[in-house]
């Protein structure tokens, strides 16, 4: 039986993609030589007090941080500066290979409920991401929520970071958005920290992906 949903979040990194360690390590070799170059200071030291910084503000979201969340955290460094700054340093093509299979995945749940895109990567990199996927057309510009979007926010810095995961606004921002009730949303990704416990927290339904295979049986689960 097909399940009864008004719609669907999709995840990004992990999710849409394996997730790829020595990709996920551009993040925070962009924010340390981001820092070194604003501050003259050596990439050594800087990427130890980084790192230092990035527990503290463990203790602070109770949950896993990002290089992103710790880097605006903290530092006088702008949402533009540092999405710059990765969309230099990542080569998306050495990481990333096209699907197809997942592009027959998310086509056929495309065609039966609305999806929307949240990821804490900036607008750049989702989009040469989505691109090289061959999801860019299925997650157009005005369906993602990215930290670049979280910026543009007319807030003050410290309530946009709440827009980014694991901080839960960003979820309701997208569920006011599309006027979608939490039990009636589905979210779907690979973090338990980032996507899965907040999510539950405000009554989204979930479907965490572990692995290939449980993205792969999405349809089946969905009964479509």
């Amino acid at each position: 039986m097909k399940r009864n949903l008004d719609l669907i979040i999709f995840d990004l990194d992990g999710t849409l993609y394996p997730a790829n360690k020595d990709m996920d390590m551009g993040y925070p070799r962009a924010a340390i030589q981001l820092l070194a170059r604003k501050t003259g200071r050596d990439l050594a030291e800087v990427e130890k007090e980084f790192m230092n910084r990035k527990e503290e503000l463990r203790s602070v979201i109770n949950g896993k941080p990002t290089s992103t969340l710790t880097l605006l955290y903290y530092y006088d460094v702008s949402f533009d500066e540092f999405e710059n700054e990765v969309d230099q340093v990542l080569n998306i093509d050495d990481y990333i290979q096209p699907d197809p299979k997942c592009v027959r995945v998310v086509q056929r749940i495309h065609a039966e409920y609305p999806l929307f895109l949240y990821t804490t990567n900036n607008a750049k990199v989702s989009r040469r991401i989505l691109k090289r996927l061959g999801l860019d057309t299925l997650f157009p510009q005005e369906k993602r929520f990215s930290f670049t979007d979280a910026g543009k926010l007319d807030l003050p810095l410290r309530e946009k970071l709440e827009y980014i995961k694991p901080g839960i606004k960003g979820f309701k921002h997208i569920l006011n958005k599309h006027n979608a009730e939490p039990e009636r949303t589905l979210m779907i990704g690979d973090s338990e920290v980032s996507d899965i416990l907040p999510a539950r927290k405000l009554g989204l339904q979930i479907y965490h992906i572990t692995n290939r295979n449980s993205f792969y049986s999405l349809p089946e689960w969905l009964g479509i």
